[in-house]
């Protein structure tokens, strides 16, 4: 019986099988409008029961407010890259893979249980290879074999570990790594190995900067935004069933503070955006990895704060990237806040959030961030975060400052109606909850429990 709660994932499911029927007869603006519409349903969906009650759900999903709100957040990131598809070389399969990869991310932001819990992340795996590889460029089939290797290492890790945990309890649901035995903290720490590859937390990432620069920029948005939104909700999920496991802990801290120190010391000198983003995704991952050690009463919500800050900073910038029809470097982005007013006005609003400068939402995120790592006494991961910031205000300066040169002379890219609305849409969100955030954390405090 299908419930409530799980109407969302079922419209997006169908949008995807809508748009591969849709495909081979129709051309590519059908099938976007068609994938669009199907989006806007599931989001609306959930909006429709933002405030209702935890529902009855099926045993390897839940109906929270953490479901809730990453299959929102999946379906709007979708939405985004929709607009951005029109020169993706796939145009037309395109809309069923990225619809593919928003269930993956919403029904993980639901799962309980290894089983939805691995299902749904080989459902985001195969979709995105896909998206990866169809441009069929030596950049594009190198970004997709470089993800699918690091995909499988941490699929067989995180298999592995469920293993050992059904060995130690008997069970399959999060809290299956619970206790305290060494072959418990066996199977957490290969829990952590295969979660670290997905997360690409250090060193588990060398997959990600090749592949935020090799694949489409459109491809690598809705890899940076839904599908990590999806691991960090699984991840407060399992984190909240391991209590007394320090194996976790005390490993994610290590993980969370070599990801923040080396993913922005790798940045500094990136003279691409998207490699520089790849980089700063994994300092990005650090920071939210931070967030669950702490451990914190205020945590969950915080958390979530950042990632309603991090994913549509992440979409406009790879977005302005996918627009710009070349590569996305410090030397073509020179002048386009003049050339372009709209696309480098919100790649700087983008850059400014990510930064945590004021004004734009990833302010507030990363004070959400410090304190609760001063509230739990994690000063190690205060430092590493202070340090981690420091270096990565010279990492985003340099694009800064490359956007507002007047001297360039190279042509302005042409921005289409879907792709002015996405910006508007995200600048707008980047902006307006940076200076009026009250409902969005009244909101997320309810969502978090």
């Amino acid at each position: 019986m299908l419930t409530s709660g799980l109407v969302p994932l079922a419209i997006i499911g169908l949008t995807a099988v809508l748009a591969m029927l849709l495909a081979p007869r129709f051309g590519a603006a059908t099938v976007r409008a068609a994938a669009a519409t199907g989006l806007v349903l599931a989001a609306i969906a959930v909006i429709a029961r933002i405030a209702a009650p935890e529902a009855p759900a099926p045993p390897l999903f839940a109906d929270d407010g953490l479901a809730r709100f990453g299959t929102l957040l999946a379906s709007l990131s979708g939405l985004a890259v929709l607009g951005f598809l029109r020169g993706h070389p796939a145009a037309k399969e395109g809309p069923a893979l990225v619809c593919i990869v928003a269930l993956g991310a919403a029904a993980l932001a639901s799962a309980t249980h290894v089983a939805s819990l691995f299902l749904s992340l080989e459902i985001i795996s195969l979709a995105l290879i896909g998206l990866f590889v169809l441009p069929l460029t030596r950049g594009a089939l190198e970004a997709g074999y470089k993800f699918l290797l690091p995909g499988a290492a941490g699929s067989a890790a995180l298999l592995l570990g469920a293993a050992f945990a059904y060995a130690d309890s008997g069970r399959l649901d999060f809290t299956a790594w619970h206790g305290p035995s060494l072959l418990a903290g066996f199977a957490t720490a290969l829990l952590l190995v295969g979660l670290g590859f997905k997360l690409s937390l250090v060193p588990f990432h060398v997959w990600a900067p090749d592949i935020y620069d090799g694949a489409p920029p459109a491809a690598a948005a809705i890899a940076g935004s839904a599908a990590k939104a999806g691991v960090v909700i699984a991840i407060l999920r399992i984190d909240a069933g391991l209590p007394a496991q320090p194996v976790w802990h005390m490993g994610l801290a290590a993980l969370a503070t070599a990801s923040i120190l080396l993913g922005n010391l790798a940045a500094l000198r990136q003279p691409s955006l998207s490699r520089m983003i790849g980089y700063s995704s994994v300092a990005h991952s650090g920071y939210l990895a931070a967030m669950i050690v702490c451990g914190a009463a205020q945590a969950p919500a915080a958390i979530l704060f950042y990632l309603a800050a991090y994913v549509p900073a992440v979409v406009a910038a790879l977005c302005v990237a996918a627009s710009l029809g070349t590569p996305a470097t410090i030397a073509s982005l020179r002048g386009l806040a003049w050339r372009r007013p709209l696309a480098g006005g919100v790649l700087a609003l983008a850059l400014v959030s990510l930064a945590g400068l004021p004004v734009a939402i990833g302010f507030l995120a990363k004070l959400l961030l410090l304190e609760a790592l001063m509230r739990s006494g994690a000063w190690g991961l205060f430092g590493a975060v202070i340090i981690g910031s420091g270096l990565g205000l010279y990492v985003y300066f340099r694009f800064f400052t490359a956007l507002f040169v007047r001297d360039d002379p190279l042509p302005a890219p042409r921005l289409r109606r879907p792709e002015h609305a996405v910006l508007l849409l995200c600048g707008a969100m980047l902006l307006i909850l940076g200076l009026y955030p009250a409902p969005l954390l009244d909101y997320l405090a309810l969502a978090a429990g």
